[in-house]
């Protein structure tokens, strides 16, 4: 199951030609600060369904890095000037909620889908970073947006190597019960 047919963070800017730094920063900031609450909120339930105490233990500081990251990016949003638009299209939400918050699906087939997904993690992230290497003017987003990228690097990193030990057939003690 694919989860985004281009496999990175931000689609790009999408807008008027031309835009100004503040219209495309204002723009990734949107954009960002939805999909970070959206993986916070299925994360929420993916760990409900867990039994695998260590992946949960994973998953929650990965959840209150987006959560806190969808928290941060609306304040600089709105700092600008700007007001929260974007939102998550119907079709996305049941996409990935039928994945992760689904019983059905183990955690291996949800730690794949997302291995899958940051197979090429400098090109996942790309959008964001090439972006964030181009403000000039506003040197506080540009901070903001290189911290938040940073802690992505630690989640992708994290979650890469939980599926290589869960697909290698290492298990946690509650996992042996």
């Amino acid at each position: 199951m694919s989860l985004t047919p281009r496999r990175q963070v931000y689609g790009g800017y999408q807008g008027k030609e031309r835009p100004s730094e503040q219209e495309r920063i204002m723009h990734l900031l949107d954009e960002y600060r939805c999909s970070e609450g959206f993986v916070a909120e299925y994360l929420g339930r993916w760990i409900e369904l867990s039994g695998d105490e260590a992946l949960k233990g994973g998953l929650q500081t990965i959840r209150e890095r987006e959560a806190a990251h969808s928290r941060l990016l609306e304040a600089r949003l709105r700092a600008l000037g700007g007001e929260p638009q974007a939102t998550i299209s119907p079709e996305r939400r049941e996409q990935v909620w039928s994945l992760f918050a689904s019983a059905e699906k183990t955690d291996l087939e949800k730690l794949q889908t997302l291995a899958v997904l940051f197979a090429d993690p400098p090109d996942f992230m790309k959008p964001v970073t090439d972006l964030v290497e181009q403000i000039q003017e506003d040197q506080q987003s540009r901070e903001l947006l290189r911290t938040i990228v940073d802690d992505e690097w630690a989640s992708i990193g994290w979650l890469v190597g939980m599926h290589n030990r869960r697909k290698n057939g290492e298990t946690t003690l509650a996992n042996k019960k």
